[in-house]
C-alpha cells in the first residue's frame, strides 16, 4: 500500500504521468461522449456563425431517448453524402412548407424568425424522401410539402446561401449549444 501511495503521489515521473492520465480520463471521457467541438464550414448560417468559427455540440445520444428536435434548433445533421451540415430546423413532422418569391410559409403563414437573412435563392436542394437533386433559381417557389412523420425542413441562416430540404431525423448528430 505504502508503494501505491507513494507511486501515486510521490514526485517520481511516473507518478506525474499516472496522475495526468488519470484526471485527463476523468474529464475528458465523459465531456467526448456528451460533447463534441465543431467546425463550422461555409457561409450558409451566417451571421449567426461565422466560416471558420467553432461551436460546442451537445450529442444526440446524450439528449435522451425521448428528445425531438424544436422548431429554430441549430444541427448537425449528416447528409446522404456522408457530410456534415449545420443549419436550423423550420418545419417539424406533419406541417406543410411552401415557399413563395423566396419566403418560407409553415401551415400557410409566413415564418418570421429573427435569424434568417435573405430570400431563398439559386440554391441546390434535396428531398430524401424522393431523392431528387435538382438547383433552385432565384426566388423560385416550392408548392407545399407536407413533411413526414420521420423528417424535419431545415435551412441554413443565410437564405441566400444555403442547402435546405427535408432530412431524416435519424440523421442529426447534434444540437449546436454553445458558440
Amino acid at each position: 500500500m505504502e508503494h501505491v501511495k507513494r507511486l501515486l503521489f510521490g514526485s517520481s515521473w511516473f507518478g506525474r504521468v499516472l496522475r495526468i492520465l488519470t484526471l485527463l480520463t476523468i474529464f475528458i471521457y465523459p465531456f467526448g461522449w456528451h460533447y463534441k467541438i465543431c467546425y463550422i464550414d461555409g457561409i450558409s448560417m451566417e451571421p449567426t456563425y461565422d466560416d471558420g468559427q467553432f461551436a460546442l455540440e451537445q450529442r444526440v445520444r446524450s439528449l435522451g431517448n425521448d428528445w425531438t428536435p424544436e422548431r429554430f434548433d441549430v444541427i448537425t445533421i449528416w447528409d446522404k453524402d456522408g457530410d456534415i451540415l449545420c443549419k436550423r430546423v423550420i418545419g417539424l413532422p406533419g406541417e406543410t412548407i411552401e415557399v413563395k418569391d423566396g419566403l418560407i410559409y409553415i401551415d400557410n403563414i409566413l415564418l418570421t424568425d429573427t435569424f434568417g437573412e435573405g430570400r431563398l435563392t439559386y440554391q441546390k436542394f434535396r428531398d430524401y424522401s424522393s431523392n431528387d437533386v435538382a438547383w433552385r433559381i432565384v426566388y423560385d417557389n416550392i408548392p407545399p410539402t407536407k413533411i413526414k412523420s420521420w423528417e424535419i425542413w431545415i435551412i441554413g441562416d443565410n437564405r441566400e446561401d444555403s442547402v435546405f430540404g427535408s432530412f431524416p431525423i435519424k440523421e442529426i448528430e447534434g444540437k449546436l449549444v454553445l458558440y
